[in-house]
């Protein structure tokens, strides 16, 4: 079972290490020790109930599956056997931002209307723009300058950023969210932690306890 969601998390280019917060390299001991002290920093019920405490909540889940694949020799074994490969066969996009993206990080949409918005294109087959202008999300002119914009911001089309992947990693954010954190720290000059927390999506205080040291 354990190797199922190994390989489950494998397909979404999760990594159990940064769910840990450790390299690849780390030791038994290491794993052993980097379990405890998240158990510890993010039990619920140091955070208030809302958001805090559901996400740690889910992080919790995340940091179980993880530390019992990874202590355990044969599965992590074959838990990096399977990673490895599928970061081979990986292809790498291009630079341009997608539409989606850019719109929720020039503050045009929220990430609840670009969901919509791709819910509607998936069903209809209607290109993301027009589907955005028919449900009066976007006009023509603002559509007209996010093309251009895709076209010149050089811009990561994957997930590169550590925090980003170990908060994609403990299922508390989406590929999508991260690249547009990734965008906007471009174009603003702001720090990732400060991006995620100002849009809503990671709580401070799971933040606080994710990047506290060992």
């Amino acid at each position: 079972m354990l190797f199922i969601v190994a390989t489950t998390w494998l397909s979404q280019l999760i990594s159990l290490y940064a769910v840990l917060g450790l390299d690849e390299a780390a030791s038994h001991n290491d794993i052993e020790a980097a379990y405890r002290r998240l158990k510890e920093a993010l039990a619920p019920d140091k955070f208030k109930p809302g958001t805090a405490r559901t996400q740690v909540e889910k992080a919790q889940i995340s940091i179980d599956q993880a530390h019992a694949t990874l202590i355990q020799p044969e599965l992590r074994q074959l838990y990096e056997q399977q990673r490895s490969e599928y970061l081979k066969g990986e292809k790498q996009g291009d630079s341009r931002p997608r539409l989606g993206q850019l719109c929720v990080a020039s503050g045009m949409i929220s990430m609840d209307q670009l969901k919509e918005a791709v819910d509607t294109q998936l069903k209809s087959g209607m290109p993301l723009g027009e589907v955005l202008q028919e449900k009066q999300f976007i006009s023509q002119a603002e559509l007209d300058g996010l093309l251009l914009g895709q076209e010149m911001i050089d811009a990561p089309s994957a997930v590169t950023d550590p925090l980003g992947i170990r908060l994609v990693s403990l299922g508390l954010v989406s590929d999508d969210m991260v690249l547009i954190v990734q965008m906007e720290k471009r174009t603003q000059g702001k720090s990732m932690e400060e991006l995620f927390v100002r849009h809503g999506w990671v709580d401070v205080e799971v933040l606080k306890a994710l990047m506290s040291p060992s």
